[in-house]
Formats: structure tokens, sequence, C-alpha cells
């Protein structure tokens, strides 16, 4: 039986260089950049979907408040707060809280909320609830529109 014996390693084939150990660490150095640039990318796109999606919530919450926010009986001069707007008149917030940071409380994006609407041959409201707001140096826009009808039949 004959035992195996590794033959002596042969010149030039001794161990890895320095240069191979450089180029394997440029190497992950560049992947690991690569990996921290779309994470980077993830959480910028994270943010913006998180303040559009604060923003149409928002704009939702005031179409609910102009559907439920009653008696609203336009034939007969009884109109809510929420649909105090129908005379002819904007509700306009330019300092609207789009964002607030919910660890520290201060607001960090601010909008403008615009409440428009007409009264439509004094049986129905038309609305629109529109909030503008900048992030980025870019510019979002939710807009959201309903139709009252008068609580009585």
């Amino acid at each position: 039986m004959k035992i195996f014996q590794p033959s002596p390693p042969r010149r030039g084939e001794q161990g890895i260089t320095l240069v191979e150990i450089i180029i394997g660490l440029m190497i992950l150095v560049l992947a690991a950049a690569a990996v921290f640039s779309g994470l980077l990318q993830m959480n910028k796109v994270a943010s913006i979907a998180r303040l559009y999606t604060a923003a149409q919530f928002d704009v939702q919450s005031n179409i609910n408040e102009i559907q439920t926010d009653g008696p609203f009986l336009p034939q007969n001069a009884i109109i809510p707060t929420a649909l105090a707007f129908i005379n002819g008149t904007s509700s306009v917030n330019s300092a609207y809280p789009v964002y607030i940071d919910p660890a520290t409380g201060s607001t960090l994006v601010t909008g403008t909320l615009t409440i428009s609407g007409t009264n439509m041959a004094n049986s129905y409201a038309y609305a629109t609830v529109d909030l503008t707001y900048s992030y980025r140096n870019k510019n979002y826009d939710v807009v959201e529109s309903t139709v009252r009808a008068s609580d009585q039949q």
C-alpha cells in the first residue's frame, strides 16, 4: 500500500500574492458599495411613498367629513361647517402638516390644503379636496372629489 504524499510546491505556486488580495478586496468593496447604494435608493422611495400615503389619508379624511357632517339641507339654507365652502368660498390652509415625526413630534413636511366646491341646484354639493406639498425638491399633488346629496328626500 502506497501512502499519498503531496508533492512539494513548484516555484510560483506557493500562495496568494499581495496583488491578488488587493484585487479581491477591491471587488468586495465595489459589491458592498452597490448594495449600499441600492439600500439608500429603496429608503428614498419608501419615504416618498410614506408621505404620499399620509397625504392621501388626509385628503380622504376631509372627504369623509364632507360626506358625514350634517344635517345638509341646502334647500332650507342649513349647511354644516364642513360644507361652508359651497357658497363660493374656498378653505385654504397653507401650513397643513403632511408628516409629523412620531419620535420628536416636529412637523417635517407641510403643504397647502384647499377645499372648494359648489352648490348644485340647491340639492347637492360638489367638493374637491387638494393637498399639495414639496419633498426633495419635487412637488406632489393629491386631489379627490365627491358629490354630497341633500339629507332630505
